[in-house]
């Protein structure tokens, strides 16, 4: 069951990745300006429309539609950051001993 799901999900990050090189191709922009995040959650609520449809005939429509929002929603590059975006280093929970030199 462990290994399902493990495929599962690489199955998933894959085709993801793939429906936004697919998108960003058609945009004629990089892969890299679309967010993962926001890309997962466009593809996974319109294929939750899709899913509920009862029409088979619409689903082409509502594919177009779904890569649609995606080149909308590409990244906003903000104004004003001067840094990249790193990850904070944790906090030390004890302070360090500073020697008498």
């Amino acid at each position: 069951g462990i290994n399902q799901e493990i495929w599962g999900a690489c199955i998933a990050y894959n085709l993801v990745r793939l429906e936004m090189a697919n998108v960003a191709a058609d945009a004629q922009c990089n892969p890299t300006d679309i967010s993962f995040v926001r890309a997962f959650h466009i593809i996974q609520y319109e294929l939750t429309w899709a899913a509920a449809t009862r029409a088979y005939g619409k689903l082409p429509s509502l594919l177009q539609r779904m890569r649609q929002r995606l080149v909308t929603e590409l990244t906003v590059k903000r104004p004003g950051r001067h840094f990249d975006r790193v990850v904070k280093s944790k906090a030390q929970r004890y302070p360090y001993k500073k020697s008498k030199a």
